[in-house]
């Protein structure tokens, strides 16, 4: 993540986009940084090939081609509540993977499976082409950021730049080039707001309860 100034110097450090969604599309993306901690860059070191990874590695369902798991009526239906699960194994003490659960009606559901796997880790990173997320710390990196402590911030992100697209449309998401538009927004929804609730941490699989449903599988 870089945060500028007014004197054109940045402020960077890692970042883990835990879930980046709306009711048509989802990702989750870690971003790593080749300096620990805060980081005050200057120049190119703010820029795309500087000290921080600004793409990092994504995984999107629609964007690789299981379009009807995550949507309105899909296999995790968005128009009703359900619970998004991330687990962070490790080795050793060394982050190895970020996986992807979500419960919804009493059943779990792994992450839809994308080239036979479900799973995001450095191999999915690299075959993805998340280089700059593997040459600035890779999973290792991810986890020794996550292992010094990461602040916790949920928002409702309008994108006055980009619309964003980069999240729900072209190979992406069903949206159009322009429904990402704050100006158009409030046409359609009035009032956008989002609820966050039973926020809950703890060791692998304690953090909630349901009947394990089939694996979704790419058609």
């Amino acid at each position: 993540m870089l945060q500028g100034n007014i004197k054109g110097e940045g402020v960077c450090c890692n970042e883990l986009d835990i879930w980046e969604a709306n009711k048509r599309a989802t990702q989750y993306a870690p971003h790593t940084c080749s300096k620990p901690g805060l980081y005050r860059c200057t120049g190119d070191e703010c820029g795309a090939a500087g000290v921080c990874d600004k793409n990092g590695c994504g995984r999107n369902p629609y964007q690789s081609g299981v379009k009807d798991f995550y949507a309105p009526g899909g296999k995790i239906d968005t128009n009703k509540p359900f619970t998004v699960v991330t687990q962070f194994p490790a080795t050793n003490g060394t982050l190895t993977s970020v996986l992807r659960k979500y419960v919804q009606n009493g059943k779990v559901y792994e992450d839809a499976a994308v080239n036979v796997t479900g799973v995001m880790d450095d191999n999915y990173c690299t075959k993805n082409g998340a280089k700059t997320f593997m040459n600035l710390g890779a999973m290792k990196g991810m986890g020794e950021s996550m292992s010094r402590g990461m602040v916790l911030a949920m928002s409702i992100w309008w994108d006055e730049g980009g619309f964003m697209k980069w999240l729900d449309s072209g190979n992406s998401g069903p949206c159009n080039a322009t429904e990402g538009d704050p100006k158009l927004i409030p046409s359609v929804e009035k009032r956008p707001s989002v609820v966050f609730s039973q926020i809950k941490w703890g060791e692998i699989d304690s953090t909630y309860a349901g009947k394990k449903a089939n694996r979704f599988n790419r058609s």
